[in-house]
């Protein structure tokens, strides 16, 4: 599900908060006083499950990007796990492998890309990657001189993002895991094992509104605001290997 943050133009993939939509804020103008146009922002476990994401790129891109779950086969995904240096790649080359990826990104103009690493002390990987499309000839050069001040403020934002994903699970899930329905905990289940939301449905023999529906419930129980959040809840009381 997409929700609009507080700044015009950028969306996320999870219920934003006013602390997150302060911190966003500030992110999105410190890129866009630099030249930055478009940008995306992963924060992904190492286990591949759903990554959350925020960006000022179209609604349509986001929502395509989820529901195929492409970042199940996303390489710039797969190499921020492998390196902390930052990297270009061109869409045509690095997606030739996997054509609905390539589709999805040449749709929206993405053509080229620079992309940023962040690693935390836990397992949650922090992507930033900046987005080119033929009329932007001039982000090199931006990149090229303000490398470290993105960095910088990619590191500042995955830390901010990661304590505020920590505290949400602090205590609340412990006490109404045990309210959720059996249907809540059957969803829970799938989707924390990384399946969209589509495969979910045709599992359980339900229409894929009907799990967006039982998620949305099940987010509003326990008090979380992402598909990663579920995940971690689901495993830490056992729901994965029911």
């Amino acid at each position: 599900m997409i929700h609009q943050t507080g700044v015009a133009g950028v969306i996320a993939n999870n219920v934003t908060t006013e602390k997150f939509n302060e911190f966003t804020s500030n992110l999105d103008h410190a890129l866009q006083s630099l030249g930055v146009n478009r940008y995306a922002y992963f924060c992904s476990e190492r286990n591949g499950s759903s990554p959350s994401i925020v960006t000022n790129l179209p609604r349509e891109w986001l929502s395509e990007y989820e529901e195929n779950a492409l970042y199940r086969i996303d390489p710039v995904l797969d190499i921020s796990k492998d390196t902390a240096l930052p990297f270009s790649w061109l869409t045509t080359g690095l997606n030739n492998q996997n054509q609905q990826l390539s589709s999805n990104a040449l749709k929206y103009k993405i053509i080229e890309g620079y992309s940023f690493i962040a690693i935390s002390h836990g397992t949650e990987v922090g992507t930033l990657t900046l987005c080119l499309d033929k009329k932007e000839t001039g982000l090199s050069s931006v990149i090229n001189k303000n490398e470290a001040a993105i960095q910088f403020f990619l590191i500042k934002y995955h830390e901010q993002h990661r304590q505020l994903y920590n505290h949400g699970l602090s205590t609340k899930p412990d006490a109404q895991i045990k309210n959720l329905s059996c249907r809540e905990k059957e969803v829970l289940r799938w989707i924390a094992i990384g399946k969209t939301y589509s495969e979910a449905a045709a599992i359980l023999g339900i229409t894929e509104r009907t799990i967006k529906f039982h998620v949305a419930n099940i987010k509003q129980k326990l008090d979380v605001y992402s598909s990663r959040q579920l995940a971690s809840i689901a495993t830490k009381h056992g729901l994965v290997n029911v």
